[in-house]
């Protein structure tokens, strides 16, 4: 298993967390929305950039990106029309909605990988 998504970056919010932001991005039908840490990933580098994410059940393929993180799926539900998938890397959220099923299911281990361009 494995989702492939091609994003554009339609914004970056602070959080109240010192140096944690959520970046919010279109990746055609799924909207994606992912907090970060700014010694991860200063959030200066996103500026203009868009973004390459893949969820897989492999590490072998997350560790291909530049940012890997390993984390659970906690929840799997319904957004109005869309699907809505939680993934937690660790306490940073990964947030997924989408008209499609995207074949995951609570408390499965999954691996965000990411690049920037």
């Amino acid at each position: 298993m494995s989702i492939q998504l091609e994003c554009v970056i339609n914004g970056v919010e602070d959080l109240r967390m010192p140096k944690v932001y959520r970046v919010h991005a279109s990746c055609g039908e799924v909207q994606l929305d992912v907090e970060l840490h700014n010694e991860v990933i200063p959030k200066a580098m996103l500026t203009g950039k868009n973004m390459r994410v893949e969820v897989s059940r492999e590490k072998e393929k997350c560790m291909q990106h530049y940012f890997c993180g390993q984390g659970y799926v906690v929840s799997v539900g319904k957004a109005g029309e869309n699907q809505r998938v939680v993934i937690s890397l660790h306490g940073f959220l990964v947030v997924l909605k989408t008209p499609s099923q995207l074949g995951l299911n609570p408390m499965d281990q999954v691996f965000i990988g990411a690049d920037f361009e």
